[in-house]
């Protein structure tokens, strides 16, 4: 189960209020617009001992912004929590290449970097820690067109500057992931043509 702290739910605030600026101040220079959930499986937030910990899991609502037929931009707002007791609540700008016409649904290619603020619980003794880390990297997907309602599949793979020492308990040194990566899928999709 995911707990905020005021931190963060202040951060969760200013994060959505910077969507709602940033959706109001783009359709002046838009073609379509759009929001939709995401949901999204990927690596952990703590590094395991594997080298991929396939442990963390969350969602988002993105804020979808096509500049022209083949260039869009997409911010979306999140938590998301693993096995191993950790939250975040991110942050995550997306500049968009569609191959084709992206009135239709599209396939595209991409790049992202966000801020991410992690947060850690250990249970025995308990421990509260925390970390701000920025991830960067590549998105690859499909998405339909944004007018009328649409939907996502996307896949992320990058890294997280700023990882490392979290907190340390009887076992050692806990750190945050380098990796960021997950697999997603938006759903319930709405959007308007400008």
């Amino acid at each position: 189960m995911v707990k905020f702290s005021k931190q963060m739910g202040r951060f969760l605030y200013r994060s959505l209020l910077a969507v709602v600026l940033f959706s109001w101040t783009g359709f002046a220079w838009s073609q379509a617009s759009g929001f939709n959930l995401n949901i999204f499986y990927g690596h952990g937030l703590l590094k395991g001992e594997k080298t991929i910990d396939w442990g963390g899991a969350g969602g988002s609502l993105g804020y979808h912004h096509d500049l022209s037929n083949r260039f869009g931009l997409a911010l979306n707002i999140g938590i998301a929590g693993d096995d191993l007791g950790a939250s975040s609540v991110e942050g995550i700008y997306s500049a968009k290449y569609f191959f084709s016409d992206n009135d239709e649904t599209a396939v595209y290619l991409g790049s992202f970097i966000g801020v991410q603020s992690i947060k850690a619980k250990e249970r025995y003794p308990t421990v509260n820690a925390s970390k701000v880390q920025v991830p960067i990297g590549l998105q690859l997907g499909l998405r339909g067109g944004l007018d009328g309602f649409f939907g996502e599949l996307f896949l992320q793979a990058g890294y997280n500057l700023g990882n490392g020492d979290l907190y340390s308990n009887s076992d050692g040194m806990v750190r945050t992931a380098p990796v960021y990566f997950s697999l997603g899928l938006g759903i319930l999709g709405f959007g308007w043509d400008h």
